[in-house]
């Protein structure tokens, strides 16, 4: 799936909320090569994201935290960088 979503973003066009999504969980399940990761994210950074790409992006983000037993959360900020550079903090 990744590999449809590079070439789609490689094409200059959007990707929904699912091919996002889809392709973020490759990622962050390991399942993507470090290319096919170096690919998307730079790909993405040339084209400015859209909504759903990014609402994308955080849900799968969200659905891999992992609750530790103390409660305290892994991954504690996400969202848009500050910087006003468009760009996704990680």
């Amino acid at each position: 799936m990744i590999n449809n979503s590079i070439k789609k973003i490689n094409e200059n066009k959007d990707l929904t909320y699912d091919e996002t999504k889809q392709a973020f969980d490759e990622i962050l399940t390991g399942h993507a090569t470090t290319k096919q990761i170096s690919d998307f994210i730079t790909g993405l950074g040339f084209k400015e994201e859209t909504s759903p790409e990014i609402a994308g992006t955080i849900d799968a983000i969200n659905s891999h935290i992992q609750i530790p037993d103390n409660n305290k959360y892994v991954l504690k900020q996400k969202g848009l960088r500050k910087d006003y550079s468009n760009s996704l903090n990680f």
